[in-house]
């Protein structure tokens, strides 16, 4: 059998996809392929219209039977193909999309779209039951999860998974190696926090110290545009929104630019900017180091040049005087500040260069530059920090809420974005509003290897999601199926595997939602709510079993690791997706 497979995201595009719509299709192909590969010969396309029939064809001229599975959802899989297709989705709310609304011409009824396709895989159980009850029996549905088991890597003969009974019990004591990683760390332990600012105690974006980066006085200039990836590796946005075509929009009355770099001397900066509401015809003040200036923000984007002369290094842009309220009426209710289009640093003619550094570093950190040394009790939570679902924020306050005067307790936070901005300023507001705090908090952003993945799983006691709605998870059944318990809730694709006896459970109800493919975003289904004081007493409970109850918590690994091999194991995986398979490619050729 011939199985041709898609994904909007590839390997070569990964990297730069992380946090964008549907790149988690990707790691669910990943997941499927070794099995896959042991049905039949795989094919990769890229233009699944253009290419599927043709293989398609071929196939059937050679004898050979072939169907096409799409990893992607309804309205992007291919519909009037002669080839056996199959939609192979992840959903997670209470209903799928049945109304038509005009975006395009492209036709976003899910319910349509389903019944034309006529076979569908589901990763949950939760999400069949669902698509059952709207699409009707005509449609093939089916519930085969993405394969999870214990990770093997090379080098590591000695390790034990905690949901081995054979491995010897950890608690609180257990001494960790250094975790090495080629990332950028944000580390609460390396902040100047008040509750006004954060500062980043001399840390480039890349995670090298900035004061062995000087810049070397080169003209430097950035938009600060959404294309503008590569970029995006050079600086933080701090307390501003995502960048958008034109540039992006500050959401606090401090916002920053985090430079790559100490600039130093005599230099200008040239910035566009532009204000929003009453921050129009404001004077606000630029600072750099210990030098201001000032300037008056316009209705329009202007260009300011400014003139400093540092006397100490610095390496960030402070903007200061900004008011962030909503306009009065207006439709966009964001707290949008000032607009920020480009930034150019050079310079000044006939300055003072003597205090020029060596060049920039810009490459990446080589692997294992960054190295972090965890003690006591740590809780490892992945997510996307623009996936409104993931509710990281509950996370990161309910743990200093219950741990604020305690430094032997680390969170772990894998931000899941190919852009840093967009959660800098956010996690930086948050130290701000809950200084002080002992409890340490670290946010690690980049592409982990398997071999970084299976260092930060053996590093953490417990694994936290806060999430409103999951369609599998992947991420906490990786840490589960390693003898890793939870802090999570019980709701959606989760109810499968999370119960009293792997997890400490995170209570939630409903609340209305809308369809997030749905442009007039109207409340047409439900979600979950989580309850904040339920996870923050999730916290305190697990400290307390790993620190006094040792027992209870080598149990709780135990189970962690059983209830996803009974349910996700490749083998179970593997015989439900040939039965399914040849279900499909038997009822096409009749």
């Amino acid at each position: 059998m011939i199985i041709i497979v898609y994904s909007g995201t590839r390997a070569d595009t990964v990297a730069t996809d992380l946090g964008k719509a549907d790149y988690s299709y990707y790691f669910i192909l990943q997941k499927y392929l070794p099995i896959l590969r042991e049905l039949g010969e795989v094919r990769f396309v890229d233009d699944p219209e253009r290419e599927v029939d043709e293989i398609y064809a071929e196939a059937l001229a050679a004898g050979s039977a072939a169907v096409f599975l799409s990893f992607s959802p309804p309205h992007h899989t291919a519909r009037s193909l002669r080839c056996p297709t199959v939609c192979v989705m992840a959903w997670e709310f209470a209903s799928i999309p049945d109304e038509d609304w005009d975006i395009g011409g492209a036709s976003l009824n899910w319910v349509s779209a389903l019944r034309d396709i006529g076979n569908v895989i589901t990763i949950s159980n939760y999400a069949t039951s669902v698509i059952r009850r709207q699409v009707g029996s005509s449609v093939r549905v089916v519930t085969i999860p993405a394969p999870v088991d214990e990770q093997s890597v090379p080098g590591d003969g000695l390790r034990r998974n905690r949901a081995d009974p054979a491995c010897p019990p950890r608690d609180s004591q257990y001494a960790r190696p250094p975790l090495k990683l080629a990332a950028t760390v944000i580390d609460s332990r390396e902040c100047d926090i008040d509750s006004e600012r954060v500062t980043l105690r001399g840390f480039t974006p890349d995670g090298l110290r900035s004061q062995d980066t000087l810049w070397d006085g080169r003209e430097v200039s950035w938009a600060f545009v959404s294309n503008g990836e590569a970029a995006q590796e050079y600086y933080y946005l701090v307390g501003f929104y995502a960048e958008e075509d034109w540039g992006a929009w500050s959401r606090t009355v401090n916002p920053g630019i985090m430079l790559p770099w100490q600039v130093h001397g005599d230099f200008e900066i040239e910035l566009e900017l532009v204000g929003y509401g009453e921050n129009q015809g404001r004077t606000i003040t630029v600072r750099i180091g210990d030098c201001t200036r000032t300037l008056v923000l316009s209705e329009s984007r202007s260009m300011h040049t400014l003139q400093y002369s540092l006397k100490q290094s610095a390496n960030s842009i402070e903007f200061s005087g900004l008011t962030a309220v909503p306009r009065p009426g207006a439709r966009d209710h964001r707290t949008l500040g000032l607009g920020l289009g480009k930034l150019a640093i050079r310079p000044v003619a006939g300055g003072d260069t003597s205090r020029a550094g060596v060049a920039q570093q810009t490459e990446a950190p080589a692997e294992g530059g960054c190295s972090l040394q965890l003690d006591g009790a740590v809780y490892t939570s992945v997510f996307n920090p623009m996936d409104g679902r993931k509710n990281w924020k509950d996370i990161v306050t309910a743990f200093c809420w219950a741990f604020r005067q305690d430094p032997g307790k680390t969170l772990l936070l894998k931000m899941s974005h190919h852009n840093k901005s967009v959660f800098m300023g956010d996690l930086l507001l948050l130290f701000s509003k809950l200084h002080p705090f002992s409890c340490r908090v670290v946010a690690i952003h980049g592409y982990l290897s398997a071999r970084e993945l299976h260092d930060l799983v053996e590093s953490t006691d417990f694994y936290v999601n806060a999430s409103s709605a999951e369609g599998q998870c992947l991420p906490l059944l990786e840490f589960m199926v390693e003898g890793v318990p939870a802090i999570a809730p019980d709701h959606t694709a989760m109810e499968t595997y999370i119960n009293p006896a792997n997890s400490f459970i995170v209570s939630s109800g409903l609340e209305p939602k809308d369809w997030l493919i749905d442009p007039r975003s109207a409340y047409r289904t439900t979600t979950q709510r989580i309850s904040w004081d339920s996870l923050r007493r999730g916290f305190v409970e697990s400290a307390k079993v790993l620190e006094s109850d040792p027992g209870r918590y080598r149990e709780m690994c135990l189970a962690a690791g059983k209830i996803v091999r009974e349910h996700y194991a490749s083998g179970k995986i593997a015989k439900d997706l040939a039965v399914f398979l040849d279900e499909v490619v038997s009822a096409h050729k009749r």
